[in-house]
């Protein structure tokens, strides 16, 4: 029998006969609601030789089923005024609609189809159209410069290598091999439909029953090695008018309390416009636009980063100061009231995002592929305020050391560019 029970914050969780978990959040006030199958594959269960592909299938289950053209299914969500689109990362596969209420059943139906009864259709037009993708990043350094850290920092791994892949491995993917991958991943047991929006609950359980059910399923093992962090130093020259400089730090897996203090140190950090380094590149010194901290936390590992744009000539500066704030936050810590105003910023963020449909359901969906349960805001609150000052400092001082920093610039051609930076 089905498995049934509601979550505390009123979203209704069902796991089907086959392994597929449904997640519907009721909200009475709005006119919309944000729907979505999120497959719990990405660039991370790839091959090399397949990598680039769980993106490739993404853009050809737009292209046509059984019963639509690629027309037909924009058309089916356009047409009642609403939005579909898909994205993948290195670990799920998304695609979702945004609609009116009165028109969830059709969007239900869509989703299904696609999911269901894809005929891959377009595979080399699409092919091109994807290279096209992989080139404008290429030409995009902002961009391109966390595919070449990603690399870099994870060599020989899944993690490492771009989410749509290379021109070369893109080119060498084949529909026997589309259809293996689908075969292997797009299972009932590793999918998640969630809905969150001004919905009927019995009918839209009953829809997804009726649609899904019939699929078989069986249990997926997702990959758990682990990958090896590279420390150094890396260039890569390009006729471009900036230094773009990344540094990263290993950083901690997904599901540990330890995320929420490597949180609070980026935040500290690059966080926000009062944030170190934001203050003293750009507001102290004016060397560059755009200067922050980011992070990227998976099953197996994390990585804790900084990137930065500026003029040659300030590449050495930019780095020499702000390898001179990671030591302060490592060698003298953090000050209460600095930490409790960076904690404010990432629950107002947190907070916030509530607001929006899609954030409620991407929310659900990410909590139940890690969790197995819906975990409540307030529980990551909880967790969040656990973080104490010698948290902070106790991570920065063992995670901000030479041994664990890489560093990746992409840059025109300059003498001495590369020159090291200890911390």
């Amino acid at each position: 029998m089905s498995e049934s029970y509601t979550m505390a914050q009123a979203a209704t969780v069902e796991i089907l006969d086959n392994g597929m978990t449904v997640a519907l959040e009721h909200l009475p006030y709005l006119r919309s609601a944000s729907i979505a199958i999120w497959i719990r594959t990405g660039s991370a269960h790839e091959t090399p030789e397949e990598n680039g592909i769980a993106h490739f299938i993404e853009h050809l289950l737009f292209k046509g089923t059984e019963k639509r053209t690629a027309h037909d299914i924009m058309d089916a969500i356009e047409s009642r005024g609403g939005h579909f689109n898909a994205f993948t990362s290195r670990g799920y596969t998304c695609y979702y609609v945004r609609i009116l209420e009165q028109h969830t059943a059709a969007a239900i139906e869509v989703l299904a189809d696609i999911v269901k009864n894809s005929i891959f259709h377009d595979m080399d037009k699409e092919r091109g159209v994807i290279l096209e993708e992989i080139a404008t990043n290429e030409d995009t350094p902002d961009d391109f410069i966390h595919d070449l850290l990603a690399l870099y920092h994870w060599p020989d791994h899944a993690l490492g290598r771009p989410i749509a892949g290379s021109a070369a491995s893109v080119t060498g993917i084949t529909k026997d091999m589309v259809r293996d991958f689908s075969r292997r991943w797009y299972n009932p047991a590793n999918m998640y439909f969630v809905i969150s929006g001004n919905i009927d609950t019995e009918a839209v359980l009953g829809q997804l029953r009726e649609e899904f059910s019939p699929l078989p399923g069986s249990p997926v093992a997702q990959p758990d090695s682990a990958p090896v962090f590279q420390a150094g130093i890396e260039g890569h020259e390009r006729d471009i008018a900036q230094a773009h400089l990344t540094l990263a730090f290993p950083g901690p897996k997904l599901a540990t309390q330890e995320r929420f203090v490597a949180d609070l140190t980026s935040m500290v950090l690059g966080g926000g416009s009062t944030s170190r380094l934001f203050e003293r590149i750009r507001e102290d010194e004016g060397l560059a636009y755009n200067i922050q901290t980011f992070s990227s936390y998976y099953p197996t590992a994390g990585m804790l980063g900084v990137y930065a744009a500026v003029a040659p000539e300030n590449y050495r500066k930019t780095l020499d100061l702000t390898f001179q704030e990671i030591r302060k936050v490592r060698d003298e810590g953090v000050p209460q009231k600095e930490l409790d105003a960076c904690r404010e910023q990432i629950k107002g963020y947190t907070l916030m995002s509530l607001e929006s449909t899609f954030s409620r359901g991407s929310r659900m969906a990410k909590s139940l592929m890690l969790h197995g349960r819906i975990v409540p805001i307030e529980e990551l609150i909880e967790q969040l305020e656990a973080v104490t000052t010698d948290d902070v400092q106790a991570f920065a001082a063992k995670t901000f050391r030479p041994e664990n920093t890489a560093h990746v610039v992409l840059a025109p051609a300059s003498a001495g560019l590369l020159e090291a930076v200890a911390l």
